[in-house]
């Protein structure tokens, strides 16, 4: 959730220098639980996102990477990308 995302303010804090944090989102959510912004959002605006949060927490610029499974025979698109950003 952004909740865990502001979080990442105190992860900061405590992380070694050139430590890393990997933030993973699905775009799975219950719309009734999420903000009207997110569910407006692309995928790649949610990454946007997810990196000006960790930028406004103090980490350097970040790095997106799709790592969406590929299932044969699977009609079922469910998108997973992560974050990285480093201290």
């Amino acid at each position: 959730s952004i909740n865990n995302i502001v979080n990442s303010i105190k992860v900061r804090r405590v992380l070694k220098p050139g430590g890393k944090v990997i933030i993973s989102q699905s775009n799975r959510c219950f719309p009734s639980k999420a903000i009207s912004m997110w569910l407006n959002m692309n995928d790649r605006e949610h990454l946007e996102l997810i990196n000006g949060y960790a930028k406004y927490a103090g980490f350097g610029p970040g790095k997106a990477f799709d790592i969406t499974a590929s299932v044969p025979g699977d009609p079922y698109n469910n998108p997973m990308f992560i974050v990285e950003v480093s201290k």
